[in-house]
């Protein structure tokens, strides 16, 4: 059996739709998306200490930046082309086409 393909169009539909009906709201319709991720500044000492030991006081910020895992502060989620709602990005069937949806 072929795998199906679905458009991100019709994945931004869908979550339009499925958003309207949840309360949330599509990471495109965020004005500053970024802010839903925490910063360097908010992570646990414990947490920001473990990066300092293994790339120095200067660059474990840029190091986190640019390796660490990037935990939203809001439940988020992913609606693909065919409407269904997924929490890991990794459950999504191939050829599925996402968009990331947040509960704020």
């Amino acid at each position: 059996m072929p795998d199906q393909e679905y458009t991100v169009e019709q994945a931004a539909a869908h979550a339009k739709t499925w958003c309207d009906k949840h309360g949330w709201k599509r990471i495109c319709d965020i004005p500053d998306s970024d802010s839903l991720y925490y910063a360097w500044e908010e992570l646990p000492q414990k947490e920001r200490a473990y990066w300092i030991r293994r790339f120095g006081e200067y660059s474990a910020k840029d190091a986190w930046a640019e390796f660490g895992p990037k935990r939203c502060k809001v439940e988020a989620g992913y609606i693909t082309g065919a409407g269904e709602f997924y929490t890991d990005i990794l459950d999504v069937p191939r050829f599925h086409n996402v968009m990331m949806v947040f509960k704020l």
